[in-house]
């Protein structure tokens, strides 16, 4: 039998990009998690959600720090920091938001969910004719 080594090195090379391919798209996946599971994600990205408490967002211009805080389904409050420009109609999102998603991990020393990405789930502000709401996406990545 002859061995092709142009074939050979073409599979050898397909096999290792779909290895690649497939080790990259497991490491992009971020699980949704509780708060409680949420804490112990310190090096781990994971998401989060939850409905903003009314009256806990401050932003530091100077220091482009957000936070506020974000309610479970149980009640659980997770505090929450986002760093970044905030985007000029956040308030008005926050204060109509149904659910918050924050995409990040947990700093233990802070006691604070630092969020790389946030996206704001609201019904009204963002409604399309068939009345359902929309999706605003705020990130650094």
């Amino acid at each position: 039998m002859k061995l092709n080594i142009g074939a050979t090195v073409g599979l050898v090379l397909i096999g290792g990009t779909l290895a690649f391919c497939g080790s990259t798209f497991k490491s992009a996946l971020i699980n949704y998690v509780p708060f409680a599971q949420a804490r112990a994600a310190t090096d781990t990205s994971v998401q989060i959600m939850g409905a903003p408490v009314a009256g806990t967002m401050q932003y530091d211009s100077a220091a482009h720090d957000l936070r506020f805080a974000i309610r479970d389904t149980q009640g659980a409050l997770m505090p929450v920091v986002f760093k970044g420009p905030k985007p000029e109609d956040l308030d008005t999102a926050m204060t109509k938001a149904t659910k918050i998603t924050a995409q990040g991990t947990y700093d233990k020393t802070q006691q604070v969910f630092v969020a790389d990405n946030l996206l704001v789930k609201c019904p009204s502000k963002y409604q399309g004719a068939g009345g359902t709401g929309g999706d605003r996406s705020y990130g650094s990545s």
